[in-house]
């Protein structure tokens, strides 16, 4: 008798297994026909040139980092210098941070932005946002105040667009003042 209780808790066991087992394989996800979100690429101390159709160059951006965000497939740049040869004359432009959208020809810059022509060190634009389109070379403002220095003077602007090709600037100074530093 002690072995039919035996062989009977055995198969008991056995069936108890054996269903927690069908049960386990059955619940087993379907694998996924999309593949796996690919890494996205960085650059450390990157110096990147693009040349225009006529093979001059047309960009020389250096930046401690640039780093692709795959999600929305943009650039973001950390503490970037850039000389800009696109216009009549080379312009230098220093940001703590850029990022370039996916398909963009604007090129966004936050964090003691400045822009200024290479030849005259002394004047230049200073501002905490700028969006530089490097299609038709115009830069423009993105956050209020925008300082702009020449020489010892400075003038605070509300608002500003800078074309690169003439060199001219149009303000919104509503609430600006020129100021001796």
């Amino acid at each position: 008798m002690n072995w039919r209780w035996i062989s009977l808790a055995a198969a008991l066991a056995a069936l108890a297994i054996g269903y927690s087992v069908f049960n386990d394989r059955r619940a087993a996800p379907a694998p996924s026909s999309a593949p796996p979100p690919q890494p996205g690429y960085y650059l450390n101390d990157a110096i990147i040139t693009q040349t225009q159709k006529d093979g001059s160059l047309g960009v020389r951006l250096i930046a401690d980092r640039i780093k692709q965000l795959p999600a929305e497939d943009g650039i973001e740049l950390n503490n970037v210098r850039m000389n800009y040869f696109r216009a009549p004359k080379e312009w230098i432009l220093t940001a703590r941070r850029g990022r370039v959208p996916a398909d963009s020809r604007v090129v966004e810059f936050t964090g003691n932005v400045q822009l200024r022509p290479s030849d005259q060190p002394n004047a230049f634009l200073r501002t905490d946002a700028l969006a530089l389109d490097a299609e038709r070379n115009l830069a423009h403002g993105r956050e209020a105040p925008v300082s702009l220095t020449f020489g010892p003077h400075t003038v605070v602007v509300q608002d500003f667009t800078a074309d690169l090709n003439t060199e001219k600037l149009r303000m919104e100074a509503v609430h600006g003042a020129y100021q001796s530093r």
